[in-house]
């Protein structure tokens, strides 16, 4: 069993002040009436380090996510969506404010780790003042208090770690069971439940009947509990090298975990139903980014801003959505809270727009887990990825969507490189203080 620790909110004085006076604005600053009652549910479903071309309803070869796709019949799949970020923090960051990572300030420069800042208010503390109570299940030690200041505003964030070496994690099972427990402790209040399933990240060691459902055979020729620092650290810097077989073996384990978690997804759905909360939730499924299979030529996550690291599942059901919508306009992470917030009944004046009103006429990312110095931009003519401490620039044309072949940027399209010099540099505040623990847990995988 995994173990698991229970954190209350911590608010900082400078959101405890946005809180104070988003209740006077809501007041109208003269008669004390109450903001709009609470329409409905609100659940925000991230998965972790799954890329949208392993869901089947995304176009995949096997069946990995049959809920999932599901869901995607009930609403409106995005085919087009984009992190803000390869890596953890950052995009759960984005998720959770509604800001770019420059602004929330959340993740790693100069080899400290930031939290979001205390003058950025996220969902849950828009959302506590309309009523709703507020609960997240999450299982990353990148996004636990201390190292990210995310629980602000949340009546119970749960974050879970386990004696395992891996970046820390409970079963999806435990954490679906876990905000069930607590859906049924606030009676019939309405509410905003965030739930992050980690398993598709490393060590790809889904249970039975999950291990063999791809590979068969094949995943054999993995050893038990892949993920050891000294296997991941030999993988990625090219030192073990593995065959084809054993590659596809390892694919066939990430698909099985993205099976496992959509089984338990299914779950999470089936106990909601089942309590009259579904139909009348906003549901929102997404992913902070994606993993690489050596699509060019690396392994797992953070280092690049490759399609198969920042194009993520996103799928939306609302009430009374007629369902089964494929949805392809360019959207990011950055859409998901202007879209929870108007479901609320709240104002934003957040850089997104609401989901289904509009499309993003560029998809911008910052930064890697080792170095903030990595941008790029989507547009229409193409992608533009550059490194800002020595000005080298990749770009791949929109007939190359693979990205395969960098060259120079369309003469008739300039601005791209522009657009990203003008990124402001993070805007931070103090480091997170990191325990010897959960730095000796981060060193164990090379995220340090």
């Amino acid at each position: 069993m995994r173990n698991g620790r229970r954190f209350r909110s911590r608010a900082a004085m400078g959101a405890g002040l946005w809180v104070l006076l988003l209740a006077v604005a809501c007041s109208g600053g003269a008669s004390p009436t109450a903001p709009p009652a609470p329409p409905g549910d609100v659940l925000l479903v991230i998965l972790d380090t799954t890329r949208a071309d392993h869901l089947s309803s995304y176009g995949y070869s096997e069946i990995t996510t049959p809920n999932l796709d599901r869901l995607a019949g009930d609403g409106t799949r995005y085919s087009n969506a984009w992190s803000q970020a390869p890596w953890t923090l950052p995009a759960v960051a984005t998720i959770l404010t509604g800001e770019p990572p420059y602004q929330h300030g959340a993740g790693r420069h100069e080899g400290a780790t930031f939290p979001i800042r205390d003058d950025i208010p996220t969902l849950a503390e828009r959302l506590q003042v309309t009523g709703y109570r507020t609960g997240a299940f999450i299982n990353v030690i990148w996004c636990s208090p201390e190292l990210s200041s995310l629980d602000r505003g949340f009546d119970r964030y749960d974050f879970a770690t386990s004696d395992a070496s891996n970046v820390g994690q409970r079963s999806a099972e435990e954490t679906t069971t876990a905000a069930i427990d607590w859906i049924d402790e606030i009676g019939s209040d309405p509410a905003f439940l965030v739930v992050h399933y980690f398993d598709p990240h490393l060590s790809y060691d889904p249970p039975a009947p999950y291990d063999g459902q791809f590979g068969g055979g094949l995943g054999r020729r993995v050893p038990p509990g892949f993920g050891s620092a000294g296997q991941v650290f030999g993988v990625r810097g090219g030192q073990i090298r593995l065959d084809e077989r054993e590659r596809k073996a390892l694919v066939a384990r990430y698909d099985g975990e993205l099976a496992y978690t959509d089984a338990q997804f299914g779950r999470l759905r089936s106990e909601l139903e089942a309590r009259g909360r579904w139909d009348d939730a906003l549901v929102v499924v997404v992913a902070d980014h994606g993993e690489e299979f050596w699509d060019h030529g690396g392994f797992e996550h953070g280092h690049s801003h490759h399609r198969e690291l920042l194009r993520v599942p996103l799928i939306v059901k609302r009430p009374g959505d007629p369902g089964g919508t494929v949805a392809p306009e360019r959207v990011r992470q950055l859409e998901i809270a202007p879209t929870v917030l108007s479901f609320a009944g709240l104002d934003s004046t957040l850089p997104g727009f609401v989901l289904g009103q509009g499309s993003a006429a560029e998809a911008i990312a910052e930064g890697s887990l080792w170095s903030g110095d990595l941008y790029s931009i989507r547009t229409d003519a193409g992608t533009l990825m550059m490194r800002r401490s020595t000005g080298d620039t990749s770009f791949y044309a929109a007939d190359d969507p693979g990205e395969f072949q960098s060259g120079s940027v369309d003469p008739a399209m300039p601005g791209l490189q522009e657009r990203l010099d003008a990124i402001p540099r993070p805007r931070v505040q103090a480091p997170s203080e990191m325990t010897d623990e959960q730095r000796a847990r981060l060193k164990s995988l090379g995220y340090l």
